[in-house]
């Protein structure tokens, strides 16, 4: 048996927020230790790395709130993730400003469930698929229907 070896890191329900805390005496979370610790990995580790985020990057934090999400798409991009899905929280702008912030974006975000009813047509890319180390690795991301009945206002 051809056994190979990768390394996955994933985080999710960062909601915008890109500062580090005092905990007991310990500093915890912030995107620059994120970062910091992606980058280190990737670095050091002999085997492949991929690192995914499966959502809920926005709202939480007034920086995110003042600037729509823009500012936490622009830090998500310095974080490289390999692929990205949709949490509850992508939605809370809009879908037309998802839109907007997915062109934004230097990563895939992906989801097989967000559609246009008219025309069936999906919203993002419903998979991603990479080769690792001669293996094909396929994600996916998905919502709830809890999710999509919150913006019924849109055509979903």
């Amino acid at each position: 048996m051809d056994l190979r070896r990768l390394v996955l890191l994933h985080s999710n329900d960062m909601h915008g927020d890109f500062f580090a805390r005092e905990t007991r005496d310990k500093m915890v979370g912030g995107m620059s230790r994120l970062s910091g610790y992606v980058h280190k990995v990737r670095e050091e580790e002999p085997d492949p790395v991929l690192y995914v985020i499966s959502g809920d990057m926005l709202q939480g934090s007034i920086i995110d709130q003042e600037y729509r999400g823009i500012s936490t798409i622009l830090v998500m991009n310095m974080l490289e993730p390999d692929v990205v899905t949709l949490g509850n929280h992508e939605t809370d702008y809009g879908f037309s400003h998802l839109m907007f912030l997915e062109r934004c974006a230097n990563f895939p975000i992906v989801n097989a469930n967000l559609y246009i009813k008219p025309t069936g047509a999906n919203l993002f890319k419903p998979y991603h698929i990479m080769e690792v180390d001669g293996i094909r690795i396929l994600f996916i991301g998905i919502v709830t229907e809890e999710v999509i009945a919150k913006s019924k206002s849109e055509p979903l």
